[in-house]
């Protein structure tokens, strides 16, 4: 069984002045002749002007994994 992982930014949403940017985990699963994927949301990067913070949906004891998802959004 092969099982990988990869982390991405989804889809970006305006409200206001505001760009909020989810960041996913997405599991791939390939065993034989069976395959499947998950999605799990991670984070939510917020961008305000020149300002970008992030909101993490799960602890993390190393504050270096939440700056490089943060790295992952390019405002527009």
């Amino acid at each position: 069984m092969m099982i990988n992982q990869e982390i991405k930014v989804g889809k970006s949403l305006k409200i206001d002045e505001r760009v909020f940017y989810p960041i996913i985990k997405i599991f791939h699963w390939k065993h034989q002749e069976s395959e499947s994927y998950s999605v799990f949301p991670v984070a939510v990067v917020v961008v305000e002007g020149e300002m970008k913070y992030i909101f993490p949906l799960e602890e993390y004891d190393e504050p270096e994994e939440l700056e490089t998802y943060m790295a992952l959004v390019k405002p527009l």
